[in-house]
């Protein structure tokens, strides 16, 4: 820790849970955003004790990126906006470029809750579209319907001042190469910064996955997958830049939350379901992740004390992440960017010069034309690594060979 981090804040409440979510989230029901029920005040009141609590015991000086994530962060009242705000603000530093991000989902957008999160200091919003097609958001059993983020996008794109990130998700059912292309097209039209393009992933919890198991739901794997490359293409041949496995942006509009997680930096986690992680000089680090038990939670950090902090793996799980992992992590994250790392970034984390396994696979790969090498960027003769464009597309199977 060198006084500088990262805050991710959870929100785990939304109205309902889409077919392909496997967050953690839990769904209350037919509620109006706004609705002071919603999102219990006590578990505001509790989140804001954790997060001083955080901020002080990893001895923060300076927050670099706030993102508020979900569950559905936009169910926050204004009331609980500005107090989870003020809690941050009086407690620690924010950096002059501080990015100030939170999750909204289409069906909550208004013009008041737009003004709310600028009068908070809010500078970009993500807002979960998904796909512009009626019929896959229907499968998908997303809120939102397409007149419903149709006029999401119009208000942000009238009334935001700041960055506007969408994420949208390519091989829904009911998705194709037609409707995908209209997705985009449509998205693209207000110009957001960012863009997320997922392909779908059906993990076994969630509908699709149980749809599938049961064989309720037929899926051509492949399909999806070319599918997906063809909205690479699309984006880029549009002027976006992909710069990270699913991510693409207007020049210099990265994420830089998402950018800490993927160089290795600092991060506090908080909320229920929470997780964060800090590392020390010698890159071996700690991790925690908060009990999903959101009475539980409540319960521990509302009227918190000395004494209870003490107490703390009641509400949290722990682990030491050890050299050998935290290495695989960096690699694992550090290749998910299409510019990769440079070896003097790794002797900073590590105080070593990079493995000979890491480099034997990585010049392996090369020669296959799935790697590539090059002078760095910072112009001081370090080396650059990174995947290949056909590379990228393989990057689960060179960590697996790495493991």
């Amino acid at each position: 820790m060198n006084g500088q981090s990262s805050l991710y804040i959870h929100i785990p409440f939304c109205i309902s849970k889409c077919a392909y979510c496997d967050f953690f989230s839990k769904p209350q029901g037919n509620s109006k955003a706004g609705d002071n029920s919603f999102v219990p005040d006590n578990y505001v009141s509790s989140l804001c004790n954790e997060i001083k609590f955080r901020i002080k015991q990893n001895q923060v000086k300076e927050l670099k990126t706030i993102y508020i994530g979900g569950g559905t962060p936009s169910l926050l009242t204004k009331n609980q906006f500005e107090k989870i705000f003020n809690t941050i603000k009086s407690t620690v530093k924010l950096s002059t470029q501080c990015e100030i991000t939170v999750e909204v989902n289409p069906d909550d957008v208004t013009k008041d809750l737009l003004e709310a999160l600028e009068e908070c200091g809010v500078n970009r919003i993500s807002c979960g579209i998904q796909t512009m097609n009626d019929a896959a958001l229907k499968k998908a059993c997303r809120r939102a319907d397409l007149s419903t983020n149709r006029n999401a996008l119009k208000l942000l794109h009238e009334n935001w001042k700041g960055d506007v990130s969408v994420d949208l998700i390519s091989g829904l059912p009911g998705d194709d190469e037609k409707t995908l292309f209209a997705s985009l097209n449509e998205v693209s039209e207000i110009n957001p910064s960012h863009i997320s393009l997922y392909s779908l992933t059906i993990e076994d919890e969630t509908a699709f996955g149980k749809q599938l198991n049961s064989g309720a739901l037929k899926y051509d794997f492949d399909k999806a997958d070319n599918l997906w490359l063809c909205g690479r293409d699309f984006l880029e041949a549009h002027g976006y830049k992909w710069y990270e496995v699913s991510n693409f942006c207007r020049e210099g509009k990265e994420c830089l939350h998402n950018l800490a997680y993927w160089t290795h930096a600092d991060y506090l986690g908080c909320g229920s379901g929470g997780t964060g992680t800090v590392y020390n000089e010698n890159g071996e680090g700690l991790r925690w992740t908060n009990t999903q038990n959101i009475s539980d939670y409540i319960e521990f950090w509302d009227k918190p004390s000395l004494t209870d902090y003490e107490k703390l793996q009641k509400v949290q799980n722990q682990e030491t992440i050890d050299l050998e992992t935290s290495e695989f992590e960096f690699f694992m994250m550090g290749l998910r960017k299409i510019r990769g790392f440079n070896s003097s970034e790794y002797e900073k984390v590590f105080g070593k010069v990079l493995p000979e396994k890491f480099v034997s696979l990585f010049n392996f790969w090369e020669q296959k034309g799935l790697c590539e090498k090059r002078l760095s960027e910072t112009g001081a003769g370090d080396v650059q690594y990174c995947m290949s464009r056909e590379g990228m597309l393989f990057l689960n199977r060179f960590l697996e060979e790495l493991c």
